[in-house]
């Protein structure tokens, strides 16, 4: 099988070609396993470096042929090209990425499928009728608006490369649709809302997650790491025995069985047993060959004089010495010896918690989390600040132009709350091995199971994993709230389930809203909005910035509404800057209702809208003119509000500013008994805050 030649530097390719013929491939892929131009599924994950990956492959099967062999061409030629062609309205061509060509095949099949109900032999039959018929088939598809507009993309990609793909898709020279805008093609869209796509977590949800995400790193850890460690070794240990083909002789076996034996006596344990359908018990002789590191059969065999003779009785199950000595409020967190087939479970749920705490606090995103690697905190002794370094995923781009397949390091690291350095120690403890986030922190088996004939390369886990590993986390929590009568329970958000990405936008709500009340939220989320912002949001390659300005120009939006309605429903404004900050107000309504953001990058730029400056302070509203204020310097952005003026012509106040200045009056001591100084100073600020009132309730309807 061929297709005719392509404008490469490669030759056509033919049934044995490779797929990823013109890509990196990870090094640990045998060349022989790569799958070929002529299989009917294309396996793309060996060219797919981010160890966190899902796997990635097109499936050709449902397409007809001729048109099955065309597209692969095309596909083929779009993975392996050297010099990507220029879309309509882009300023040059980009490399797709594998993950991206894996999702040009679907609208390509959905036009396929279309012209083959119309009858048509090949593409060079889509002229301008035509494709206005085929848009109008997308919009009583019932396919979301997001899928038509890839569709528009994709039939455009596909223009681009008429010159250069098999005959059967060469599109005609003009363009289709004469280069509209796909928003004038599609109308505007009504699946979206204003607001980010990604919801953040609720409170309600979020607070009880994270305290016990941190009580599991600060204080459950303590139980659960040393136990995890014995689990380990007696796997790695019997492992390790068998690959070196060792033996125990007589009086070695007897020896090591009589120091586990006083080990267990000592642990205040027995031997470890199971208890058969009849109520007996009897020995677990594999578990008891796994801490003497021989084998089971050996002690059943040859042996079971020396343990009648310690005197232990048999347990009904298998257990750890270090025991668990940690309470949660006076509470046991796991009452008694922890069971040797428990401590993978209990292990993973401190592996979740550790994942929450540094996905929540450093804002990174989940490929970044998940790629970690062990070495990667380090510590400034000097500022006191840690930080993290990894690689950049997103953003990060190769000499073709296109995204960089093994990523790109991050030039500045992440500067991260010192709870996360605690989380990421534990999390190396619990991975021992290159990656924190390993796929599995169970360690290999005694008798490696039958290697599958196909694995996904990627050693770390991925989001799906870490979603399902966080509601399994949420699940333990709320049976033990339970069982303990206990309050805090995590209930489910009403967005749905928690996935990685949500953290990051939560963040980012959390750092400009400063919601009062959360957990430890004046110091973390203090410590957070400057070093975070300085060092991983001052980045602008992170992409948290324009996650930052989403969120405040959500909030601006947020506080005109709410003062549009109080100005509705008859609140009254005082102050010098009363007049501008309602023209602002209704302004921001007519200007900005129904607007739809789609990167934060767009909402960078409105936040500059002159109609948006307008700051709540305490007891007032900043109504901010940089000629009019009191409170800046001349490098100064915007108004600092722990500086207000009270002369200052930017002042503006609403009924609940003035509430808060009753209170502010009620807390003021008058203590006729204090120093001369001081009690004049009370005075006179008394007498201000009271002809601020005064002047508010004059004007009052």
């Amino acid at each position: 099988m061929s297709i005719h030649a392509i404008d490469t530097a490669r030759p056509a390719p033919v049934s044995d070609t490779p797929v990823l013929l013109g890509r990196p491939v990870r090094p640990e892929i045998a060349p022989e396993t790569l799958s070929r131009f002529g299989d009917n599924r294309w396996d793309l994950t060996a060219g797919i470096f981010e160890d966190h990956s899902d796997s990635t492959s097109i499936n050709f099967k449902r397409l007809p042929q001729p048109w099955r062999d065309a597209v692969k061409g095309y596909l083929w030629q779009l993975i392996n090209e050297d010099h990507p062609r220029a879309l309509p309205s882009a300023r040059a061509g980009i490399r797709c990425s594998l993950r991206s060509v894996s999702f040009v095949k679907g609208p390509i099949e959905r036009l396929i499928i279309w012209a083959l109900g119309r009858g048509l032999e090949s593409f060079a039959e889509l002229d301008a009728a035509r494709l206005n018929e085929y848009l109008a088939h997308l919009g009583d598809s019932g396919v979301s608006y997001g899928s038509r507009q890839h569709s528009v993309a994709e039939v455009r990609r596909l223009w681009a490369y008429r010159g250069l793909v098999p005959p059967r898709l060469a599109m005609p020279d003009a363009p289709p649709w004469d280069d509209a805008p796909a928003r004038e093609l599609l109308g505007a869209r009504s699946d979206v809302q204003p607001h980010n796509r990604i919801p953040r977590i609720g409170d309600a949800t979020l607070v009880p997650l994270f305290a016990w995400a941190i009580r599991f790193v600060e204080e459950i850890s303590w139980d659960i790491r040393p136990n995890f460690g014995e689990f380990r070794r007696t796997i790695v240990g019997g492992r390790e025995y068998r690959q070196a083909g060792r033996r125990l002789y007589e009086a070695e076996r007897h020896q090591k069985l009589t120091q586990v034996l006083a080990q267990l006596r000592a642990a205040g344990l027995g031997l470890p047993g199971r208890v058969l359908t009849d109520g007996s018990r009897e020995i677990r002789w594999a578990h008891l060959a796994r801490l003497t590191g021989t084998l089971g059969a050996t002690h059943a065999k040859y042996d079971r004089s020396v343990i009648e003779a310690s005197g232990l009785q048999i347990d009904d199950n298998a257990y750890l010495t270090p025991g668990c000595a940690v309470t949660v409020d006076g509470i046991p967190w796991h009452p008694g010896s922890m069971k040797y087939d428990d401590a993978l479970d209990y292990a993973r749920l401190l592996h979740t918690a550790c994942y929450i705490v540094i996905a929540y606090l450093s804002g990174m995103r989940p490929g970044e989390v998940l790629t970690l690697t062990a070495g990667c905190l380090h510590h400034d002794p000097e500022r006191d600040l840690w930080t993290l370094t990894g690689t950049r995923w997103k953003g990060a781009t190769g000499p073709h132009g296109g995204k960089a397949e093994e990523g790109a390091t991050r030039e500045n690291p992440w500067v991260v709350h010192p709870l996360v350095a605690q989380a990421v120690t534990v999390a190396e403890e619990l991975g021992d091995g290159r990656l924190l986030f390993p796929k599995s922190i169970r360690p290999k088996e005694n008798h490696p199971k039958t290697r599958r004939e196909w694995v996904r390369p990627g050693q770390a886990r991925t989001a799906t994993q870490v979603a399902v590993d966080i509601a399994s986390f949420a699940e333990w929590v709320n049976s033990f709230c339970r069982a303990n009568g206990r309050p805090d329970t995590i209930p489910n958000d009403p967005d749905g389930r928690i996935t990685p990405s949500r953290f990051r936008r939560t963040l980012a709500w959390h750092i400009v809203r400063r919601p009062r009340g959360l957990v430890a939220a004046a110091i973390q989320y203090g410590h957070i909005n400057v070093h975070v912002t300085q060092g991983y949001a001052g980045n602008y390659t992170s992409g948290f910035p324009d996650d930052l300005a989403f969120e405040q120009w959500l909030e601006r939006i947020d506080q005109a509404t709410d003062l549009e309605a109080y100005l509705d429903t008859g609140g009254h404004l005082s102050g010098p800057a009363a007049g501008e900050l309602e023209h602002r107000v209704r302004g921001t309504g007519k200007k900005f209702a129904g607007k739809i953001l789609l990167t934060g990058r767009q909402a960078r730029k409105l936040l500059q809208d002159p109609l948006l400056q307008v700051y709540p302070g305490r007891g007032l509203h900043c109504v901010f003119d940089r000629a009019k204020a009191r409170c800046i310097t001349a490098t100064d952005d915007g108004p600092d509000l722990s500086g207000c003026q009270p002369d200052c012509s930017n002042i503006a106040r609403t009924s609940p500013d003035v509430e808060q200045l009753h209170a502010r009056l009620a807390r003021l001591p008058d203590d006729t008994l204090a120093p001369p100084i001081r009690h004049q100073r009370t005075t006179a600020i008394r007498k201000s805050i009271q002809s601020i009132i005064e002047a508010h309730q004059e004007g009052t309807p």
